[in-house]
């Protein structure tokens, strides 16, 4: 009699752990991204600098899950990105710029690079 357990049954088990501490690891991040997100938005709520305010929250909220798991760097230029949009916006301010022309095409060079980032990722890992 061949008492050793059967392979795929371990496999199972081995995949259902593996979901598990994913599904927990996800929800500690929630936790801590929510946790950041609601603070930015009492903050917003009580300076009532929500343009472009709430970019900085965003970042904030990004680069927090970003620290939790470790990336560092990515944290970091993740919240600089953020924090760019009203550094600019108060720059374009300063200078009397028209925001809606300037604000158009910023934001559609930003959605391009984010394009060409995401196709040349999938691609790298084909």
């Amino acid at each position: 009699m061949n008492n050793k357990p059967n392979e795929t049954t371990n496999l199972e088990a081995r995949d259902y752990r593996r979901s598990r501490r994913q599904e927990r690891r996800a929800q500690r991040g929630g936790t801590i991204t929510g946790g950041v997100l609601l603070i930015g938005l009492g903050m917003l709520l009580l300076s009532g600098w929500w343009w472009p305010g709430i970019m900085l929250v965003l970042g904030a909220a990004s680069a927090a899950e970003l620290m939790r798991r470790g990336q560092i760097w990515a944290a970091i230029g993740t919240f600089l990105s953020f924090a760019a949009i009203p550094l600019g916006i108060a720059i374009i301010q300063a200078i009397d710029i028209p925001w809606l022309p300037v604000g158009a095409f910023i934001l559609i060079g930003l959605g391009l690079l984010a394009l060409a980032r995401a196709i040349s990722a999938q691609g790298g890992a084909q």
